[in-house]
Parts: structure tokens; sequence; C-alpha cells
């Protein structure tokens, strides 16, 4: 079992961070982000262990031109093959890597939540692969807090839309951020500190 950590409740989700990424999620629904490019040239880590696992179908697509990885641009891979823990995939577009901020990836958290909400799905992962794109661990030393309060804003507002009975309530019961190992512990310590802060307003 991936090493994770159970973080607390946001309106009836429970929130973790644990040490797996998009093809190792068991979830109806697994997130990754994906660039135009990544800053080194090849992708790492869980961005490539993804495409391996598409027999690199993903960065053919993107070859291709069939998803480009435009700023929230989106793909859903709704049939993964064998092998991928997640019932489906979904790939977020992150734009230029050299254009990145925090405030895209809380974009992405936004987009995602937003998706699973809509699909109906009961558990969801989400993995921003940073690092996987070639980003330095020092470059997003900040993201940690802009993704948790995208991930609670976005879930206020689906409760919401579901009050004014405009759409059923959310089905979303279990949200993770999926992180690497190596950065496991100070990633956690991170959401938590976000989402206490968060909890006292």
């Amino acid at each position: 079992m991936p090493e994770h950590q159970a973080l607390g409740r946001w309106k009836g989700v429970s929130i973790d961070v644990a040490v797996m990424d998009g093809v190792m999620a068991d979830v109806d629904l697994s997130f990754a982000c994906m660039f135009t490019r990544e800053l080194d040239g090849n992708p790492r880590g869980g961005l490539l262990h993804l495409n391996q696992a598409l027999s690199g179908m993903l960065m053919r697509l993107r070859d291709e031109g069939v998803f480009l990885g435009e700023p929230m641009e989106t793909l859903l891979i709704s049939q993964p093959p064998a092998g991928m823990a997640a019932r489906a995939v979904m790939v977020i577009g992150m734009g230029d890597p050299s254009a990145w901020t925090p405030a895209v990836t809380g974009r992405a958290v936004a987009t995602a939540i937003s998706a699973a909400v809509q699909r109906g799905v009961g558990s969801a992962a989400f993995a921003p692969s940073l690092l996987d794109s070639g980003l330095t661990p020092q470059a997003t030393s900040g993201v940690a807090p802009v993704m948790m309060k995208a991930a609670t804003r976005t879930i206020d507002a689906q409760v919401s839309i579901a009050a004014y009975g405009l759409a059923p309530a959310p089905s979303l019961r279990r949200w993770a951020f999926d992180v690497g190992a190596a950065g496991f512990a100070a990633a956690t310590e991170q959401f938590r500190a976000a989402l206490a802060q968060l909890e006292t307003g």
C-alpha cells in the first residue's frame, strides 16, 4: 500500500496526501497534469510512468496535436489499459512550464474537482506533475496552500450549486493529493497547515 496520511474532512469530503501517481491511484477518477513541453525535454516520475502505462500514447497525442497541454485543456481516458488502478484518468493541460505559477496549479485543482463532481465519482486523486515536468522543488515550494485553497473553494461551490437545487448533492467523498516519496513528509505538513488555517477562517 502506498504511504498516505489523512488530513481531515471538508464538507463531507475526506482529504488525503498519498505517495502514488496517476497509474497507481486506486480511485474512480485519477488526474494528472501535463505542460505543453517538459523543461528538460523528457518526462520523469509519475508522468513518465503514465506515458509508459499508455504505451507512449500520451506523448504521441501531444506530438500529434490531439492534446496540446494548453491551460485547462482536458483529455479524458475513460478506458484505461489493464494495469492501471484508476477506473478513468483525466489529464489537465498546464501551458508552458516557463510561465508556470502556483495559481496555474490552483486552477487545475479546481478544474479537477469540478470534473469529478460533474462525473458523479466517489473518489479522485490529483497529481500536479510539476517535478515530473522539470520544475525544481524550490520553484514549487509554495504550491500546497494554493492547491488546498482551490480544493476547498471548489467543493464549497459544488455544495452551493446543489443547495440551490441546480444539481444533485456531490457524490465525491475522497480526494487525495498525490506526492512523491522524497517530499512526502514536507508536503503533508504543508497541506495539513493549509487545511487547518482554512478551517479556522
